[in-house]
């Protein structure tokens, strides 16, 4: 199905009430609330992170674990400061341990 009717809001395939959201329904969204990006939660994604809707959705997954994703997924993070969002992602396969910044 596609939006029919301007909002940038559509029936989902999935079905059971479910809603898509377009580009129009992002921006108008951001528009209103003067916010610049949305950022959402536990999304499975294989990268462990994903773009969309013109760069203003960012989706972030902190987990490995499959998930559906393959034996390749990785987890996610994303790094805000300022004006700066810096995409992270850790392999599946990692060992394990810290990561030690600068004292």
């Amino acid at each position: 199905m596609e939006d029919s009717s301007g909002t940038g809001f559509w029936e989902s395939a999935r079905g059971g009430g479910t809603v898509v959201f377009g580009n129009r329904a992002v921006l108008d969204f951001l528009e209103q609330n003067r916010l610049a990006y949305i950022m959402r939660a536990h999304e499975a994604t294989a990268n462990g992170v994903a773009v969309c809707k013109s760069a203003k959705v960012l989706t972030v997954f902190s987990t490995s674990k499959d998930h559906g994703c393959g034996g390749d997924a990785k987890c996610g993070c994303f790094l805000v400061d300022r004006k700066r969002i810096q995409a992270i992602t850790r392999s599946a396969t990692y060992s394990g341990g810290f990561v030690a910044g600068p004292p």
